[in-house]
């Protein structure tokens, strides 16, 4: 894993220093080697976490043998080694054992077409000085982040948006419309950032830029579901198809080891990883002691049952310190509170490996979220008159009495997330993905107004496959929430510890077969993740696959009114950035304190914006 920069200027020759200032920003990224190559009109950066050959000429940025093409590379390539055979055929010399190579000769070999080939997680940006054109483009799912600003014949680019600010080129001026989307969603969708001139580039995109312009492309979509298939056939594709993509992801030439959790995912993968190496697996967790979001019993079990070298840490809540890194690694406002644990385990984890295998992806491609179920349920509950759920359901899950305990234990809190949804979805069926604030809410809050039409989030919806109304919500998750959320807290996190982190359900093969499922091989009656529990009864003790589902949750809530109290309230009170409106914050707070409400994600959501412009000011 690595962190990618660079500048293309065609006006004058690249600023090396301004390459040089974005590369320093990224060295927690790449601790072990730094390079710039420069040409007369471009300049790439690199840092590097040393991986596969640990030799210095895989360092990079990587150079043609005719000096004429240049890479740098962020990620992992999973079939570097198949593809290097196929180029070997054709003719292509090696002189390392890395991936970036393959990479390179492979832009020589088919240039744009390239794309295909690849299995892995990456973003890359290529220079061809013949053609005096920049080709990047980033991974299926997301897993790596690329930020670039472009104008008058300029384009900047960096893995991190601290990097990109360093090259002091790139206007800062705040994208109210993207603001707004972080209230409503805790994450600002790509392709927007909290600028209005910096962006992403999404998922699933390449672009180019060369003295014509900029182009952007998507080269990869989800496939449509496929009603027809046959059940074991598709679970015993399924089985192999992850058994490989694990197989995959454990080439390493440094020390590897693995996240477990306790649930079904980590421990699926953790197994398969203890069937394919004759080593003891070392994995990690975390312990939340003595509160409702604590996995620390099923984790051990797991962990004893799959015969691993399990190392468990209870989290040190040293919030100033740990609240000021993590507002600085995302660069814009980011309002996951699990990016404080998943932070911990990170840091944990690299006292001993260099590499860690993880479950992400099982729950939006599998059906494992409590809310596919509310939305199976909600479905008949819709069908009920109109008048009595809005004069007496709603009104009487409301009266219920507010809890700061974790969702998956509390059937009043269930109640009124079930709610909220069915209120958000009534009122904007294109309103899938889960929301902190109410659009009425980020208003009164913000002073900003919305424009739906310009949501990245609303545009992705209008484009799903026809299909049911659960996976469409699934579909939804795995191109938003999954990629802007969940993959973006686990890089920027990861990588602040200099760890690399591979997510073989997130292998896109293994990805494109869950999509093609119907909605019955994944929920059946009332079990979440059936045909995923299908394959685990093989690898994993029955007691993990039928265990109450847990969160990566820190109990937010409770140390609100606790050990968090006074850190929280002097954040929103001491200081105003002039963007919020303080009464309504007030009222956030003192209805959590009081008991009334449990404004915990909201609360949170507001803390990581105001600590956003004291630290990027």
């Amino acid at each position: 894993m690595c962190g990618i920069c660079g500048l293309v200027d065609f006006s004058q020759i690249a600023s090396a220093e301004k390459v040089r200032q974005m590369s320093s920003r990224l060295l927690h990224r790449g601790p072990d080697a730094q390079g710039i190559h420069i040409f007369p009109h471009c300049a790439l950066g690199h840092t590097r976490l040393s991986i596969l050959d640990l030799s210095n000429a895989a360092n990079q940025p990587m150079i043609s043998d005719d000096s004429q093409v240049a890479v740098v590379f962020n990620g992992e390539i999973y079939n570097f080694r198949e593809i290097r055979a196929r180029l070997e055929n054709m003719g292509h010399k090696f002189r390392t054992q890395s991936d970036t190579e393959v990479i390179l000769a492979l832009y020589l070999e088919k240039q744009e077409t390239m794309l295909d080939e690849l299995n892995g997680m990456f973003a890359f940006a290529i220079w061809d000085e013949p053609k005096q054109s920049l080709f990047f483009a980033r991974d299926r799912v997301g897993k790596k982040p690329f930020y670039y600003f472009t104008q008058n014949g300029v384009f900047l680019w960096s893995s991190e948006l601290d990097s990109l600010k360093a090259a002091q080129i790139a206007p800062l001026d705040v994208d109210n419309q993207a603001l707004f989307e972080y209230f409503l969603y805790d994450f600002i969708p790509a392709p927007q950032s909290i600028y209005k001139h910096i962006h992403k580039l999404p998922a699933g995109h390449y672009g180019s830029f060369d003295k014509k312009g900029l182009t952007c492309r998507q080269y990869w979509n989800l496939p449509s579901p496929e009603p027809s298939l046959n059940y074991k056939r598709e679970k015993n594709r399924l089985e192999s198809l992850i058994r490989d993509a694990v197989e995959l992801r454990m080439i390493s030439d440094v020390p590897l080891g693995a996240f477990l959790s306790g649930g079904i995912d980590s421990s699926l993968i953790t197994s398969m990883m203890t069937q394919l190496t004759p080593a003891k697996v070392q994995t990690f967790s975390i312990a939340f002691p003595g509160t409702t979001h604590d996995e620390s019993k099923w984790s051990g079990l797991a962990a004893a049952r799959l015969g691993t070298a399990h190392s468990e840490s209870e989290v040190d809540m040293n919030i100033r310190s740990t609240f000021k890194k993590i507002a600085l690694r995302f660069g814009e406002p980011f309002a996951d509170s699990s990016a404080l644990p998943t932070w911990h385990l990170c840091k944990e984890t690299r006292k001993k490996v260099t590499v860690a295998l993880s479950g992400d992806g099982g729950d939006e491609l599998f059906g494992g979220y409590d809310r596919y179920l509310a939305r199976k349920i909600q479905v008949l509950y819709d069908r009920m008159p109109a008048a009595f759920i809005e004069s007496v359901v709603e009104p009487a899950i409301d009266r219920l009495p507010a809890t700061t305990d974790y969702y998956g234990t509390s059937i009043v809190k269930k109640l009124k997330l079930f709610s909220l949804a069915a209120r958000r979805m009534r009122h904007n069926p294109e309103a899938l993905i889960p929301r902190t604030f109410s659009i009425d809410e980020v208003t009164r809050l913000t002073g900003v107004t919305y424009d739906m039409d310009l949501d990245p989030v609303i545009e992705m919806v209008r484009k799903l496959p026809e299909t049911t109304p659960v996976l469409s919500m699934m579909f939804a998750d795995i191109q938003s929430y999954m990629v802007e959320d969940i993959l973006t807290k686990v890089d920027r996190m990861s990588m602040d510890h200099a760890l690399e982190v591979r997510s073989p359900l997130l292998d896109y093969r293994v990805v494109e077969a869950a999509c093609r499922l119907p909605l019955n091989f994944k929920l059946k009656g009332m079990t979440t993740k059936a045909i995923l529990k299908d394959i685990a009864g093989a690898y994993v003790p029955r007691e993990i696959i039928q265990r109450p589902k847990y969160g990566f949750q820190i109990p937010l809530g409770e140390w609100l009114k606790t050990k968090l109290r006074e850190w929280a309230k002097e954040i929103l009170f001491s200081s105003s950035n002039g963007k919020l409106d303080q009464d309504i914050v007030s009222r956030i707070w003192e209805n959590h304190q009081s008991g009334r409400q449990d404004n915990s994600h909201k609360l949170w959501s507001i803390l990581m914006f105001k600590a956003w412009p004291t630290y990027y000011s």
